[in-house]
């Protein structure tokens, strides 16, 4: 029976002792998967609210079940480092790796169907009726039905297509225990060197990447890219001939996609230099087998070997890419279909977007400050503490810049009821005041088109706003 102690115990193990430079990267693990469930909440939080907004629309459907996969994305692509699984817990949860390639192939059937959204012909009338049905249901089912089929021509299903994984626990220095995914045996004797004591008792799960996998991790960014030109392309008459709200619309879809392609590619850097840099890439590839990495002689000699540091380093950055890329897109294109449809979704979109970039910027900054005291003073939690207490105290000034780009990205946007009370409280205001009867209209019209007090205050801070622009 393996056990790691009090969580609360490792996980501030895991977290203040995190030293790059020594290949030990495992708390940094910890805080990407966090901020993965984070992120997979916060995508399916938008989902529900781009359905429910309209649950008849064929465009809500489609956008909500784009947004549903990068949210089951998000959760399970870094799912075994957020908790000290045992081997047991482990094999039985591995089918979350067939949920995670399956949203990824969910995903690349969306992308591609994408710009039907907005061709105007009868062809893609028809192709977007689907969503107005429970024929939707069926994309989940094909999604998977490719993933298997691939994996039996590479392999056999499942394992052809996610790989076995291998799970590590070291109790104390010394002997460590090992296991697979598969049930098979692991290919080396786990060794727990004495350079990570500080960090025992602990389990690790080392997630291998397939052929198969590189494939379907790749695909979406190709999409991607290829929907963002498609889209660009044939959309030219509704530039011509639309109305503004449609050419935003599209706007902040392309956007979305081009956002999508620059995160995804940095993904794709971290895992092209994870692939050319590691001596091996298969199961053998672990920080406790003696037989490829000897931990304490590298630690001692002061001579980690740079592919060692940098696969610590990369991977990752290889799932915390594909979350920003997924966390990006999945605002954008909310604000892109809803900011006309729900009362102040544009501010709360921006909200979010300043909350994960701030929540990137800690994560990296804690990395930083955590490996520079451990260079200096050898005591990384210092670093991370020190840090933590100047986030706080500078938040506001770096959420106020964080703002102004959310705000560039995402600029103000009305509902149709929004702008019906900014027409008249431009026409009260067009002696430069708002007189004691002018207001009790103001507040009776407010009411029949259900604003709140907060809302009314944002909205005619933004009508001063721009008239002191002008």
């Amino acid at each position: 029976m393996s056990d790691v102690g009090d969580l609360s115990d490792y996980y501030w193990r895991l977290l203040t002792n995190i030293d790059m430079g020594n290949a030990q990267p495992f708390g940094f693990w910890t805080l990407i998967s966090l901020f993965c469930i984070l992120s997979g909440l916060a995508l399916l939080y938008l989902t529900l609210l781009v359905y429910r907004a309209n649950p008849s629309s064929g465009k809500n459907r489609f956008i909500a079940l784009m947004l549903f996969a990068e949210s089951i994305r998000c959760l399970t692509g870094s799912f075994f480092y957020i908790y000290p699984f045992n081997l047991e817990q482990v094999q039985f949860l591995y089918f979350i790796r067939l949920i995670f390639y399956t949203s990824g192939v969910m995903l690349i059937l969306l992308y591609i169907a994408t710009p039907l959204l907005y061709i105007k012909n009868k062809l893609a009338e028809r192709m977007m009726k689907i969503y107005e049905t429970k024929a939707i249901l069926l994309i989940p089912v094909l999604s998977f039905l490719i993933f298997a089929l691939a994996s039996l021509a590479m392999g056999g299903f499942p394992y052809g297509g996610i790989a076995p994984s291998v799970w590590i626990y070291c109790p104390e220095v010394g002997q460590g225990i090992g296991g697979a995914t598969s049930g098979g045996t692991v290919p080396f004797d786990p060794v727990c060197p004495e350079s990570y004591s500080e960090l025992y008792p602990m389990m690790w799960t080392i997630t291998l990447i397939s052929p198969l996998a590189q494939i379907i991790f790749i695909l979406p960014l190709i999409a991607a890219f290829i929907t963002a030109v498609v889209i660009t392309r044939t959309t030219k008459e509704i530039f011509e001939t639309g109305s503004e709200s449609e050419r935003n619309e599209i706007r902040a879809v392309r956007l979305g996609f081009i956002g999508k392609t620059i995160f995804q590619s940095f993904s794709l850097l971290c895992l092209v230099i994870f692939l050319v840099l590691s001596p091996v890439t298969g199961s053998e590839l672990s920080w406790f087998n003696p037989d490829l990495f000897d931990v304490d002689k590298f630690v001692n000699d002061g001579d980690v070997p740079l592919w060692a540091v940098l696969t610590g380093f990369t991977t990752p950055f290889i799932i915390g890419g594909m979350v920003l890329a997924g966390l990006f897109e999945g605002i954008v294109f909310t604000y892109a279909v809803m900011k006309h449809e729900v009362l102040g979704i544009d501010e709360r979109l921006r909200k979010t977007f300043s909350g994960a970039l701030f929540a990137g910027l800690g994560t990296v900054a804690f990395l930083i400050a955590t490996e520079l005291m451990e260079s200096v003073a050898g005591m990384g939690w210092i670093g991370g503490v020190l840090i933590g207490i100047t986030i706080i105290f500078l938040r506001k000034p770096i959420f106020a810049t964080f703002s102004k780009i959310s705000f560039s990205i995402m600029p103000e946007a009305h509902t149709k009821t929004e702008q019906i009370y900014l027409e008249a409280f431009s026409i009260a205001m067009e002696d430069g005041i708002v007189t004691e009867e002018e207001r009790k209209m103001l507040q009776i019209q407010a009411r029949s088109l259900g604003l709140n007090a907060s809302r009314i205050s944002h909205l005619e801070s933004t009508y001063h706003s721009n008239n002191e622009c002008e």
